[in-house]
């Protein structure tokens, strides 16, 4: 199972050879940076937490946008404002 290929400032990966090269410490903070910078366009973050044993890191980011979601399950809602789980609808 291969994923895709992405470079990015922190990280690229070279799926053919299993492969993530990164530029920063592999530690609880540096995979909050690495996984920021890498769906920080795709995905709203507010806040992301890692857990590694007994390390732990949390960092919050303010939303820059809005995003129409599910009351019941929190899901996002579709182009016609309903939930593609549970089928609410707005």
């Amino acid at each position: 199972m291969k994923g895709p290929a992405f470079q990015t400032d922190l990280a690229a990966a070279y799926p053919d050879c299993r492969l993530v090269v990164t530029k920063e410490t592999m530690t609880v903070e540096g995979m909050i940076k690495i996984v920021y910078d890498l769906l920080r366009d795709k995905l709203n973050i507010a806040k992301i937490t890692f857990t590694s044993g007994v390390n732990a890191a949390s960092q919050e980011y303010k939303p820059y946008g809005t995003i129409d979601r599910c009351p019941l399950c929190g899901i996002a809602l579709n182009n016609n404002g309903t939930c593609p789980k549970c089928g609410y609808r707005k």
